[in-house]
Parts: structure tokens; C-alpha cells; sequence
């Protein structure tokens, strides 16, 4: 059966940027470029929620937890399991291996997706309307079809026959919400909601959906475990760069205990205006449209305002959560970056962001600069020249630590590398991809 190994399909100059350094050095060869495209195919098999332990009790929400998957699985159900240095997690463990679907059922109609869509139910998540692009005719509701993604491209919407293709890549089964004449007959209002609940998929992981509320947030480990890095206190001023959609700043002012400021810049007003529901239930919290490259005011002025742009030395912490490739969001089952100029283009505006944050940070201050994608230039490149730019930062470890070490380059000792973590397929845990470095700031 059809599975992707790279999700650069036939673009082999793409896969070249990924480890330009480490492929030509001993011992990051070819092969481990080879293990990395494969691996970012494949989908991570722990799901993880953030408890707002503002609000409830983990074990509380746990129980909620368990009840919601007996009534769903029975005694299938998976595991629900915390993690010790990280109190707020509760991690889903997938289906054991012999309850995991592996072939489509050939008695069963079809329904096509789009590689997006795919990812997303390889996570568990259930087929929202717009993301239904095919449909067989007669196909009834309550019905079970095998789901597949698209990676050619070529299926057109509202398509009545079987599609048949050679790159459609089986995910899972669902079972049907709406007909199709409610997914493309209307044309004077778009279709909204679950059109197909998936039942089961070939990764393992339960199809919940997101169970998303005020008390927890699904959100990726390495996310939960940047903040973490950041390590924020009660009472401190701090920066989130580039807060969209949010979850890292909440979780912020979580461990704060909503007591201090957080100030959260984002470029975009829609961004914004999507977060402020979830903002506004933290005190703490002060959200503004802005660039955060142009984040540095003027003037020199000791006061320090309300709202950007901020004098040099106005904060106590930072979290720089730079615009990236995202290749480190698995699965990627077919990446959307066509040409190696976009991959390069993104080390420009990380350092642009990185340099307003070290002025922005006091004397003794904590930056912690973070990436969900695993390219060199993005990662490693970025803090090999913020070391050489900037000689008042130094690495500190970036502890809790879940990943791995960040990769060797020649302009990183080895012992600065040591103090990276980065989450890939050499690790015992099985997440997405993900990039942290912790800087501090010496004291004048």
C-alpha cells in the first residue's frame, strides 16, 4: 500500500536544504537525511493536552477523560498518563498494535481528501465539510467509507466515481454525517461542520477530534515543554514575539499564575482578533497588532509604555517563536514549499525578530527562541549567528528536556550544541519536530 518516505516528492534540491551542513559531514551523513524525510511522513502516536490549572484539577480532568473514552471504546480505551517534571500534561497513548487498522475494506465506498486534511486525520481529527473533495454517488448517511488523501493533486471536487490513483494514500475509515448533495448543491452557503466522523485510522492514534476546552488545550509536547524553557515567574514582564494563535501565551501566564504582564505581539489583526477569546481569560495579558520587527522604540525614553513600541531593557523574559518552513509539523505528507528560495528566505526574518528581542531583553533576562521545523539554517544557523552578533548572550540548557541535542555545525562547540534540544527521530519520544534554544543576557 502507497505511503510517502519524503515530502518532497521528486524535489530533491528541497531535501538538500534541510541538513546542508551535516550532510557533508561525518557523522550526520546521507542516510540520517534519509531517516529524517521518512520520519517527518509518519505521524507521532502520542496525543498531549495541556490543564489550565488555574481552572481545574489534572487528575480531575483526567477522570473526565477516562469516562469520555469508556463510553467510546470500552475496555479499548486507550492509556491516559501524566508526566512527572511536567504537571500540566496528560498524554494519550495510541491503540495497541493489534487493534490498529492497516488495509481499507474493498466492500466500502471512497471518500477523497487533500493532503492537509489527510495530516490532520492521521492526528485523530474528524472531516470537517469543506475538506470532503470527493464523494462516490448512493454515498448514504451513517454509511462507513475508507478515507484517502490525495497527494497528486489532480481529484476535482465534487468528483461522483471512484477516483483512481496510484499516490492516494489510505488514512482511515469515517463514517458519513452528510450526503453529498449537502457538501456541493448549495451554492449560496457553504457547508460547516463534521461531514465525516472518522472510526478509526492506519496511525493508531484515537479519532476524538479536539476536545478542546478552558480547562485543557490539545497542543503538541514540544510547545508545552518551549514555555517550560522560558521558565516564567510570578510578577515579571514578559514577551511573547509572535503570539498567534496563542497557546504559548496562555500557558505563559498560566505558570505565572496570571499575576505580572504579558504583552503579546502579532502582526496580523485577524490572528489577533482569533485569540482574543482565549486571552481574555487571563489578567495578565495584553494583546496588540504589531510587527515585532520594528518592536524597539526610537527613543531611549525610561518609562516604558503600555503598548509597542517598547525602549531597549523592557522585559524579563522573551519567547521568540519565529515564523518558520513549519517542516517540523508532522505528518507531512506532501510539503507545500515548492522552491529552495522560499526555504531561504525564513533565516532573514528570524534574525530580524532575534535582533529586536535582544534589545528588547534587560541585562540577566531569558530568551528563549523556538522553531517547529528542522532545517539548519532555521535552527543551529540562527543561533550560531546570535552568538557571533551578539556577544552579551550566552546559551544556558534547555531544560525540562525531552528532545535530543541540536546538531553539530562549524561554528557550534560541541557543549553549545549540548545545550539545544531538538525533537527528531533519534529521540525515545515520538512528537512532532521542534527547535529550542535558551540565550541569557549578561549583566552590564
Amino acid at each position: 500500500m502507497f505511503y510517502p518516505k519524503t515530502p518532497f516528492v521528486g524535489n530533491s534540491l528541497l531535501e538538500a536544504e534541510i541538513l546542508k551542513v551535516n550532510v557533508r559531514n561525518l557523522p550526520y551523513h546521507s542516510a540520517a537525511l534519509s531517516q529524517l524525510l521518512e520520519w517527518l511522513c509518519q505521524t507521532p502516536r502520542v496525543t498531549t493536552y495541556r490543564v489550565n490549572r488555574l481552572r481545574t484539577n489534572v487528575d480531575t480532568h483526567k477522570k473526565q477523560l477516562e469516562e469520555h473514552f469508556a463510553q467510546r471504546y470500552g475496555q479499548q480505551a486507550p492509556r491516559i498518563y501524566g508526566l512527572a517534571d511536567l504537571p500540566e500534561v496528560l498524554c494519550i497513548a495510541p491503540f495497541e498494535a493489534e487493534l490498529v487498522l492497516r488495509e481499507p475494506d474493498p466492500t466500502l465506498k471512497e471518500i477523497i481528501v487533500d493532503t492537509s486534511c489527510g495530516a490532520a486525520l492521521l492526528r485523530g481529527a474528524h472531516i470537517y465539510a469543506p475538506g470532503v473533495l470527493a464523494m462516490e454517488s448512493n454515498t448514504q448517511l451513517q454509511e462507513c467509507a475508507n478515507v484517502y488523501a490525495d497527494l497528486a493533486g489532480k481529484c476535482k471536487r465534487g468528483t461522483t466515481t471512484r477516483y483512481e490513483s496510484s499516490e492516494k494514500v489510505f488514512v482511515g475509515v469515517g463514517k458519513v454525517l452528510m450526503q453529498r448533495y449537502q457538501l456541493y448543491n448549495n451554492k449560496d452557503e457553504a457547508p460547516t461542520g463534521i461531514a465525516v466522523e472518522m472510526q478509526s485510522n492506519v496511525s493508531g492514534v484515537p479519532s476524538l477530534g479536539d476536545l478542546s476546552s478552558a480547562d485543557a488545550l490539545l497542543q503538541n509536547l514540544p510547545s508545552i515543554v518551549c514555555v517550560r524553557v522560558l521558565d516564567p515567574q510570578p510578577d515579571e514582564r514578559i514577551l511573547d514575539m509572535c503570539a498567534a494563535p496563542g497557546n504559548k501565551t496562555t500557558h505563559i501566564a498560566e505558570l505565572m499564575g496570571d499575576q505580572g504582564c504579558v504583552v503579546a505581539l502579532d502582526n496580523s489583526a485577524s490572528r489577533v482578533r482569533g485569540m482574543l477569546t482565549k486571552l481574555n481569560n487571563y489578567q495578565s495579558i495584553q494583546a496588540h497588532v504589531f510587527d515585532s520587527t520594528k518592536a524597539v522604540a526610537a527613543s531611549s525614553d525610561a518609562s516604558c509604555p503600555a503598548a509597542p513600541p517598547f525602549p531597549c531593557d523592557s522585559f524579563d523574559r522573551i519567547l521568540l517563536d519565529a515564523p518558520c518552513s513549519g517542516l517540523g509539523n508532522r505528518p507531512q505528507l506532501l510539503c507545500s514549499i515548492k522552491q529552495a528560495k522560499v526555504l531561504q528566505s525564513y533565516p532573514n526574518i528570524q534574525r530580524r525578530l532575534l535582533g529586536q528581542a535582544v534589545q528588547l531583553l534587560r541585562p540577566g533576562g531569558i530568551l528563549v527562541y523556538s522553531t517547529c521545523t528542522v532545517t539548519e539554517a532555521e535552527c543551529e544557523g540562527i543561533v550560531a549567528w546570535a552568538l557571533r552578533k551578539y556577544p552579551e548572550l550566552r546559551l544556558v540548557d534547555a531544560t525540562p528536556r525531552y528532545g535530543g541535542a541540536g546538531l553539530p555545525l562549524p561554528d557550534l562547540e560541541a557543549k553549545q550544541s549540548s545545550l539545544l534540544q531538538r525533537f527528531g527521530p533519534c529521540k525515545d519520544i515520538d512528537t512532532v519536530g521542534f527547535f529550542i534554544a535558551k540565550f541569557q543576557k549578561e549583566l552590564k
